[in-house]
């Protein structure tokens, strides 16, 4: 029987919110989840819903990253660095556990292992935001000027999913994980439903995603590493896929997922659930690494 639960931590005077899913005879090989920017930490639900019929027991813990979902918003700049900070925070005592994370929520993993080695046993990585130098925020970008324009308002839910599933970016998405979103990276005010995460926030995650330098020190992770991307990703492909994979302390698995774009998070669920099974330790997995 899986029971969630809601946690919340402070970090330098911000609330960062979270959740624990937890099945089976505990204790138990945990995981610790986070989101790609402009979601929330719900659309890890059906992850964790496959991964509890893959593994007998385990827990998986996803937060909400500053700025979203049920998190506090700070005042720009944003430093993706504070990001790790936030995760090890929430990550407190069940170190060291499986850390996932989707793009920006990649990042952020990969930065708290750099900040306090031995955090994670193993890392699952979907589309890391983790790009080579020149380190500098970037003012004019495609992303920044589509979250600005984002439609912002909706009179209700089921508007806000009639107009999301018109978007090129949700039309593969798994109903579970739409479902998740729709009800959680919403929050209702007097004058209809409003996107959890303000576009202002989106964007300046844009502007600072390429500024932060981890890239230089990924040699420092030698831990076991699965990089999972798209086959229809327009980042994490070719030549930057083979260099960011040659960047690890120690050769990672890589699985390019056919059909898939960015979102594969939300679009295979049970495809990402499998990497974290086959990553987390014996005897509890019952499913190899891909």
């Amino acid at each position: 029987m899986r029971r969630s639960f809601g946690t919340a931590v402070t970090v330098d005077g911000l609330t960062i919110a979270a959740e624990t899913t937890r099945w089976g005879p505990q204790p138990a090989p945990s995981v610790v989840a986070v989101h790609a920017t402009g979601f929330c930490r719900q659309v890890f639900r059906p992850v964790a819903g496959v991964l509890a019929t893959l593994v007998e027991a385990g827990a998986m813990t996803a937060l909400d990253q500053r700025g979203h979902g049920a998190s506090d918003r700070p005042e720009p700049p944003f430093d993706w660095w504070e990001l790790g900070g936030d995760v090890l925070a929430v990550a407190g005592d069940t170190r060291p556990a499986v850390g996932l994370g989707h793009s920006a929520g990649g990042a952020a993993i990969i930065m708290a292992e750099l900040l306090a080695p031995g955090t994670f046993s193993a890392l699952v990585l979907v589309e890391p935001i983790v790009f080579p130098p020149p380190h500098r925020r970037q003012e004019e970008q495609t992303l920044v000027d589509a979250a600005l324009k984002r439609k912002r308002v909706f009179e209700t839910p089921a508007a806000a999913a009639d107009n999301f599933v018109t978007k090129p970016a949700f039309a593969d998405w798994h109903p579970a994980a739409l479902t998740e979103y729709v009800e959680h990276g919403l929050r209702s005010t007097g004058d209809g439903w409003i996107l959890a995460c303000d576009p202002e926030v989106e964007a300046e995650f844009y502007r600072t995603g390429p500024a932060h330098d981890a890239w230089d020190r990924l040699e420092e992770l030698t831990l076991p590493v699965t990089l999972i991307t798209g086959e229809r990703s327009t980042t994490h492909h070719g030549r930057y896929l083979e260099a960011l994979a040659g960047r690890f302390g120690t050769e990672p698995a890589v699985d390019v997922v056919a059909g898939a774009s960015h979102f594969v998070v939300m679009e295979r669920p049970e495809l990402i659930a499998e990497h974290v099974a086959g990553r987390l330790p014996a005897p509890s997995t019952h499913a190899a690494p891909r």
